[in-house]
């Protein structure tokens, strides 16, 4: 039997989200349509492409391999597809972007990199800032999309979102610590640690209500509004942090290794969302960005686990 562009695409979301239950519901499908997809998928390759485990699955390492090869193919498959409503002209205009800082980081350079070699002739203007005042901008008309990371807090009404993926809240460790040698971290293993908290993150405002429900209370040793500077001071063995996957890198500055483990409670989940002003019409130019940051999202780390989701109109044709 042939493989379908369905299955490629549920796999694709499985992958990125860590997942078959959280790719079900962006995928807007039955948890057991995924797995069924699944399980045709693995049968057809002849090799298993994910790990089972508690918390969800992981690619193997065939299934990395294979992950990457059904990227290319899904981007082809969308850049054909735009190919229906372009005239012998090519794509131009302007297109206002605001994003949030960690976006500008982790999640935008790949994808201005890849829009702007599709659309050569299209104007990108950004604008960066926190989320509160791109929600202000976005309801103004002064942003075409925005894109942003929320945790828990409700999209304003007059705004439209569509889930570019989703990233857990992981324990960063410095090589060697004890804690390392578990597969996962209680909150209360983490009550003695210092904490290195990281202030600009929209999300860590957030936490409070989070800690609270779990009776949980950091015990701060520094407070930071640089992500690297967060990475370098665990990295360096001088407290562990709590922070989304999406901006998990397994090394400092200075080349000391960061350790990475998920947490047994059930954190809230960081969700990366485009945004746009309901009642607007989209540009073409703001439709073109959108299909294609939900095509493929880097980080998404991956959650990465990677967090790379695929979420497309087109999912079931």
């Amino acid at each position: 039997m042939a493989l379908t562009l369905r299955q490629l695409r549920y796999f694709a979301s499985v992958a990125e989200v860590g997942s078959i239950s959280g790719a079900a519901m962006v995928l807007l499908v039955s948890q057991s349509t995924v797995t069924e997809a699944l399980r045709t998928l693995e049968a057809e390759m002849g090799f298993r492409l994910f790990d089972r485990h508690a918390r969800g699955v992981t690619l193997t390492r065939r299934g990395q391999q294979f992950h990457l090869r059904v990227q290319r193919i899904l981007d082809d498959v969308a850049d054909a597809q735009r190919m229906q409503d372009e005239g012998e002209d090519a794509l131009e205009g302007t297109l206002v972007l605001g994003v949030t800082p960690i976006v500008a980081g982790y999640v935008l350079p790949d994808l201005l990199t890849r829009f702007r070699r599709a659309f050569p002739r299209v104007e990108v203007i950004l604008v960066e800032d926190q989320a509160e005042y791109l929600d202000h901008m976005l309801i103004g008309g002064e942003l075409d999309l925005a894109i942003m990371l929320r945790l828990g807090d409700a999209v304003p009404s007059a705004c439209g979102a569509r889930v570019m993926g989703v990233s857990l809240h992981n324990v960063w460790l410095p090589q060697g610590h004890p804690l390392a040698a578990d597969k996962q971290v209680s909150l209360g293993q983490l009550r003695a640690e210092p904490y290195i908290a990281l202030t600009a993150n929209v999300l860590e405002c957030r936490m409070g209500a989070v800690w609270e429900r779990f009776s949980f209370r950091p015990n701060i040793y520094f407070r930071s509004s640089s992500i690297e500077a967060v990475r370098s001071l665990v990295g360096a063995g001088h407290g562990i942090a709590l922070l989304p996957q999406l901006i998990y890198r397994p090394w400092s500055l200075e080349g000391e290794k960061i350790e990475c483990r998920p947490v047994q409670e059930d954190l809230p989940t960081a969700e990366l969302l485009v945004m746009w002003r309901r009642g607007l019409s989209l540009g073409v130019q703001a439709q073109y960005f959108m299909d294609m940051a939900l095509q493929s999202t880097p980080g998404v780390a991956h959650d990465g686990h990677s967090e790379r989701a695929r979420f497309q109109d087109f999912l079931d044709m």
